[in-house]
């Protein structure tokens, strides 16, 4: 009963997200036992079905608070607190349960108002980036473009142009009234003969 099994299981690493191994050893009676938990929980691990998510009051706590705070600054400590978590755990729980870390969220969210803001409105591209929380009219610009492939000025000219363009549309393949029913009346009426 003195025999000692070691077991090479794959564990994400702290450093990367590549995995790193892990060596368990177990002996005596319950060491079957203990490879198997460990084994379980390798699974549940990889599969990421053990993940901390949020739930639903937390991640739409977490949202409005962000939304009601675009304009300005807000710690994720304050964020956490809300949602009775550390900053960290929320953090992880946030990304895990929206696909984005929360201050992706948080930036993704004020570029989205500011895309409203500047089709909704004739503001400056400046007035525009302060009330979406950017400190100034080139951290907006620099933002901006690099996020969405433009200038804010550049995207806003595209936009009015696309939208002071009468909508074109392509003629129907089939002309229509009276003399296509006709046309295909008589069609389908040669086709039977």
């Amino acid at each position: 009963m003195n025999e000692v099994c070691v077991v090479d299981a794959a564990k994400p690493s702290a450093v990367s997200e590549k995995t790193a191994p892990a060596f368990i050893d177990a002996a005596g009676i319950g060491a079957e036992q203990i490879l198997n938990i460990a084994h379980l929980c390798m699974r549940l691990l990889q599969s990421g079905h053990g993940q901390a998510r949020l739930s639903y009051w937390q991640e739409r706590t977490a949202k409005e608070l962000m939304m009601a705070h675009l304009g300005s600054a807000i710690q994720i400590s304050a964020i956490a607190k809300e949602c009775a978590l550390s900053r960290s755990h929320f953090s992880r729980a946030f990304k895990n349960s929206t696909g984005h870390t929360p201050s992706a969220w948080l930036l993704l969210a004020r570029l989205t108002r500011a895309k409203e803001l500047l089709t909704q409105t004739d503001w400056a591209i400046s007035q525009v980036g302060y009330e979406c929380g950017f400190a100034d009219q080139p951290h907006f610009t620099r933002v901006f473009a690099r996020e969405l492939g433009m200038t804010p000025g550049k995207w806003r000219m595209e936009k009015k142009t696309a939208q002071d363009q009468p909508q074109r549309h392509d003629p129907p393949s089939q002309p229509i009234g009276i003399r296509s029913i006709i046309q295909q009346a008589h069609g389908s009426t040669a086709n039977r003969n």
